[in-house]
């Protein structure tokens, strides 16, 4: 169904191979997961494979891919579209519509189908949104966006699926919805490209793991439960279940909320937050998708202004948001760094830069890095300079499991310069190397405080 052959691509203006020499096979109704350290070229693959290299991304393009028997190079984007779907890390960036109908059924209109409406009941059916189609997409959680953009692939019929980091941001819950939509794709052929591996073992047949624009490996994806395995390609766990590691390491009060609350016009309230975080300790901030997490980091931060309550911060804060590309803005990764410093360091820039393994990328442009270089870059900014407090909005979102635990040991080094850090995420492997005690919100209200098991 996919044939990769001897692909070997560099991006516009890139030396360096994005893909080298890459050879794959994928079998129709056969799925495979396709992870990697980050920057190792997966998704440069899953462009490769829907065709949107070479024919949208220009570049130097070697070799053959194909689809069903359509070479990727030789058949228009259009045809190729009823072929092979293509589903984004963040589906709000593939809508094209307002209402979940509209968006489902743009595919199959633009494509000239017949059944339009039967084959938009039908998506609808199969993602477990029917009750939704005639809402606005931008009124859904996370996950139902989700699975509205799988839905408006669905619609078009293709053989082939391919998904980009579509668990990045989605809550345990959701992440378990969306596995069982794949559950009951049956006869289709899935490529899944994620850091995550909870539940593949469960759901896919193999694993394919990238390194350096290469396939070094492919197996069974049984193997990923072998921690040995794991370890040898910095892979993350599947396990379901982390514990914290509690520290009691605390200085002064840096940060206090009272009564904190804010609302929105679509009735939406984060009413009545009330914390402390002092210097020296991480607090994660965890729940569902839409229970106002976010909007919390935007308050102290100073972004929103609350409509009661308080925000006290003593010296300054750092906001990390979810999505790096609303806050990279210069031409270089050193100088994204260190804007507005004077006399800065090289030194203390390289060992930042070092520690989250961006060194070599120090004179290129971030938006030309990978989805979880950028989010490295990101952070290394605020590694770089330090506030009093420093608030991080998933920041695991692309982060492979080596960079994961380089990231924790510089929040490791934060916490014993007297920082206070909040980590917003539902990657709990990560809170459980790093956080020392959690918030849990729903619905906009802290339910309770998790002090053992996060699950």
């Amino acid at each position: 169904m996919v044939s990769v052959e001897d692909v070997r691509y560099s991006y516009p203006h890139q030396r360096e191979r994005a893909l080298d020499s890459v050879n794959l096979k994928v079998k129709a109704g056969e799925s495979l997961f396709v992870t990697g350290r980050s920057g190792s070229g997966k998704s440069t693959l899953a462009a490769a494979i829907t065709g949107i290299i070479p024919n949208i991304t220009r570049g130097n393009f070697q070799g053959r891919v194909t689809v069903n028997g359509k070479d990727t190079r030789s058949t228009p984007i259009r045809e190729l579209a009823a072929e092979v779907g293509y589903v984004f890390q963040n589906p709000e960036s593939q809508f094209f519509t307002l209402k979940v109908d509209q968006e489902v059924s743009l595919g199959p209109e633009n494509l000239g189908l017949d059944d339009v409406d039967e084959r938009v009941e039908e998506a609808l059916r199969m993602v477990g949104l029917e009750d939704k189609r005639h809402e606005s997409v931008f009124n859904l959680s996370a996950g139902e966006k989700q699975r509205v953009a799988i839905a408006s692939q669905l619609s078009m019929s293709p053989e082939v699926i391919v998904m980009d980091e579509p668990t990045a941001n989605l809550d345990p819950q959701a992440t378990e919805d969306f596995f069982r939509v794949l559950e009951n794709l049956t006869g289709r052929t899935l490529i899944l490209i994620d850091h995550r591996t909870f539940r593949v073992p469960e759901v896919f047949d193999r694993v394919a793991v990238m390194e350096e624009g290469r396939i070094i490996h492919e197996g069974d994806a049984d193997e990923l439960m072998d921690r040995d395995f794991r370890e040898r390609y910095g892979l993350r766990s599947p396990e379901r279940k982390f514990s914290l590691n509690k520290r009691n390491r605390k200085g002064r009060t840096l940060l206090r909320t009272s009564g904190l609350s804010r609302s929105y016009g679509d009735g939406f309230r984060l009413e009545d937050i009330n914390l402390e975080l002092d210097g020296g300790t991480v607090l994660g901030v965890t729940g569902p998708n839409g229970s106002g997490k976010t909007t919390l980091a935007r308050l102290i931060a100073g972004l929103l202004k609350p409509h009661r309550g308080r925000v006290e911060v003593r010296g300054s804060v750092g906001l990390v948001m979810q999505d790096p590309d609303h806050q990279l803005f210069m031409d270089t990764v050193e100088r994204e760094i260190t804007f507005g410093v004077e006399d800065y360091n090289p030194g203390d820039v390289e060992d930042v830069l070092r520690t989250m393994n961006l060194h070599r990328h120090i004179h290129r442009h971030p938006h030309s890095l990978s989805g979880g270089e950028k989010q490295r870059t990101l952070i290394s900014v605020f590694l770089y300079r330090k506030p009093d407090v420093i608030i991080m909005d998933e920041p695991t979102t692309g982060m492979d499991l080596d960079n994961m635990k380089r990231l924790a040991s510089w929040i490791e080094r934060l916490r014993e310069m007297g920082v206070a850090v909040m980590i917003i995420t539902h990657d709990h492997e990560f809170l459980s190397m790093v956080a020392d005690d959690i918030m849990v919100l729903r619905n906009g209200r802290q339910v309770n405080k998790d002090k053992g098991d996060l699950v």
